[in-house]
């Protein structure tokens, strides 16, 4: 009968059926064993594979410590040398070697010696340093410096000269003194003038990308500079002469 089925066998008490305990396993080998026989795997029993070294093998002897040097690779005996080198003395007599006795030269001593110098070559003489201060023409002007002085010179009288002719008036012409009421009027002008060429140059553009535009403010430019100067000629001083051609 089937547990999800529905029956009203199903309400009727059942024996409960109690499993039976297996047999308890026995062993096939000697269970009386040594705890040394066990190798844990490894080929060889060892002492203190797992459980450490025997009692009074721990502590270290006296005598075994790590000396000076004894991990340091020790090198082989040097060989002799490839390259031998040649003394360039002889070596030092020993004290127990005999001394040579009743050598004799029959060598001149004096003819060599004085062959010797007249051969050897003659020693610097020590000459004394030179003294630019004794040497002549020391302290006077150089030839090149009173050239450049007098050719400056001379150009200085010539534009002395040019300025002076230019400042006297020109033989046979009459000088005479501006009166007030002129200069004045003169004045007047002046400023007018002054006043039209600033406004022609203040409606001037400020970019100048044409050759015409730069050449025309540099026109009004220069002729406020020169009306300018008239000005202040003529308001310098009290008196104002005119020279007529």
């Amino acid at each position: 009968m089937q547990p999800q089925d529905e029956s009203i066998y199903s309400l009727l008490p059942q024996t409960q059926e109690m499993p039976s305990r297996p047999p308890r396993h026995n062993s096939s080998f000697v269970s009386a064993v040594d705890p040394k026989m066990f190798v844990f795997g490894q080929d060889k029993a060892q002492l203190h594979a797992t459980f450490g070294m025997p009692d009074g093998c721990n502590s270290q002897q006296t005598g075994q410590y790590l000396r000076k040097y004894e991990k340091s690779p020790m090198l082989p005996d040097p060989l002799p040398p490839t390259n031998p080198k040649t003394k360039l003395r002889a070596a030092v007599p020993s004290r127990a070697e005999p001394p040579l006795h009743g050598l004799s030269s029959n060598k001149n001593f004096i003819t060599a010696n004085a062959v010797e110098v007249i051969l050897a070559k003659p020693k610097k003489v020590p000459q004394e340093d030179f003294q630019w201060t004794s040497r002549p023409g020391y302290g006077s002007v150089p030839i090149y410096l009173r050239h450049n002085k007098a050719k400056v010179a001379s150009e200085r009288d010539q534009f002395e000269t040019y300025m002076r002719m230019r400042q006297e008036p020109a033989a046979g012409s009459h000088v005479s003194e501006l009166s007030q009421e002129e200069r004045n009027d003169l004045l007047r002008h002046l400023k007018l003038k002054w006043g039209s060429l600033n406004n022609a140059f203040q409606r001037q553009p400020l970019s100048t990308d044409t050759e015409q535009k730069k050449h025309r403010k540099e026109e009004l430019a220069r002729a406020l500079a020169e009306v300018e100067k008239d000005i202040k000629t003529l308001e310098r001083g009290e008196t104002v002469l005119m020279v007529d051609e």
